[in-house]
């Protein structure tokens, strides 16, 4: 199967924005909401850290967005003098180890963001009238953050949920400017690994790239078990994340072909896109202290957790996404509907039901899931990862909870008024 950019309906008839690829809502209308949603995430964090202390937050968000500084650090971030002195080139290095490149042949660039390396990058390399193909696993898609400079640059973009789909591209239309490999999704979808080796194998034009979104790629070393990207095949730029499964700090840790990186870092650092003193020195601590088993002791609990999941609502609708369990916004917005005893049509988006189940687990039990602080464009799904502190709560209180959040959406769900207050607190 495959995709362009046309909009297409959601379960429930609801027009899908062609760069996020999910139905806006009444409340969540647009980016501007959802950051109003994250915000208010935050601040409820913070609040109940100061009402009840710091553990009483469980991060369920698989992420770890703190600085990864040391005591010892600190006095050599004090100005960028002791800072070029002690840190400067030291985590390029380690970037370039964690993702399984090699040093004479790949350079590394450490910047703010996954999405700013997803933007910087392919506005560099695409040029109007570029053809972009996006290769993503059946049921996720690709990042907004990579579709959205696409479309900037002008290049036309296909997507493609099959090898056989897009390897039949391929061979009628001819190899592409850009494939966009995405190995997991923000929906916690995994794409084949051997379909990942095939596509990486797809014969070249001159001027192909191929560029690899390995955000999870944490992931997909200590739960899949696969190997890191640059160790998968032939590609010419990857990046991954420093905060996902990774002590963090958030950064993007991106790595490619010299002349390549050397023409894209000098846009990211003509754009302020580069990460700063602290943010690049903790990285540096985060790949050198990158713990795979970790990420396997948190995906055998999110086995014990899918099982649960799907008892309770349904075998199709809970699944495995790495080391957590997600279950798509629609099929939350179905359990709804069914506790609910109606069929009619919710007059929420899925969006804004994960998110609210999302709040409600926040606001009534303190657990924090990515759908309460999660950017705008991410995957319209609960995502329970068992990284950090499932092991701290166990599978009972997070069903509970999640079963709680579930009722709270259902008498709520044809009630706008009353889920814009608890998605944006107005």
């Amino acid at each position: 199967m495959s995709r362009g950019d046309s909009v297409t309906n959601d379960r429930f008839g609801n027009p899908v924005d062609p760069i996020v690829r999910y139905a806006r809502g009444a409340i969540l209308k647009g980016t501007d909401e959802e950051v109003q949603r994250m915000l208010r995430a935050r601040h409820m964090v913070g609040e109940r850290v100061r009402r009840l202390g710091k553990d009483s937050v469980y991060d369920l968000s698989g992420m770890n967005r703190g600085s990864g500084l040391t005591a010892e650090d600190t006095p050599h971030l004090t100005s960028h003098v002791p800072f070029f002195e002690r840190f400067e080139g030291k985590t390029e290095p380690l970037a370039l180890k964690h993702m399984g490149a090699d040093p004479a042949r790949h350079r590394a660039l450490i910047l703010n963001r996954v999405s700013a390396a997803n933007f910087i990058a392919l506005t560099t390399i695409l040029a109007p009238g570029d053809r972009a193909f996006g290769f993503a696993p059946a049921g996720g898609v690709t990042h907004p953050s990579a579709v959205r400079p696409i479309a900037m640059a002008g290049a036309k973009f296909r997507e493609f949920f099959s090898f056989t789909d897009l390897e039949q591209a391929w061979r009628e239309e001819g190899a592409p400017r850009l494939l966009l490999i995405t190995p997991i999704t923000a929906s916690k979808k995994h794409l084949d690994f051997a379909d990942f080796k095939r596509a990486l194998a797809l014969p070249r034009a001159p001027n192909t790239l191929v560029y690899v979104d390995d955000a999870h790629m944490a992931s997909r070393i200590g739960f899949f078990e696969e190997p890191p990207t640059f160790q998968v095949g032939d590609v010419d730029l990857a990046v991954c994340s420093a905060d996902k499964h990774v002590a963090g700090p958030r950064a993007g840790v991106f790595v490619g072909k010299p002349e390549l990186v050397t023409q894209i870092g000098s846009r990211a650092y003509e754009l302020g896109l580069e990460a700063q003193a602290g943010q690049y020195t903790g990285v540096a601590a985060a790949l050198r202290d990158f713990d795979p088993k970790v990420i396997k002791r948190a995906g055998e609990l999110a086995k014990q957790l899918v099982e649960v999941l799907a008892a309770q609502y349904g075998a199709t609708r809970a699944y495995l996404g790495g080391p957590g369990v997600s279950i798509a916004g629609d099929d939350v917005l179905d359990i709804a509907r069914e506790q609910r005893g109606t069929q009619a049509k919710p007059a929420l988006v899925a969006v804004e039901a994960a998110g609210l189940v999302a709040m409600e687990m926040l606001e009534k039990d303190g657990i924090l899931t990515i759908g309460s602080v999660a950017m705008p464009g991410s995957a319209p799904a609960l995502r329970l990862m068992m990284y950090p502190d499932g092991p701290k709560l166990g599978i009972e209180r997070i069903a509970a909870s999640l079963e709680n959040g579930i009722a709270r959406l259902a008498e709520v769900l044809d009630d706008v008024d009353e889920a814009r207050v608890q998605l944006l607190g107005d």
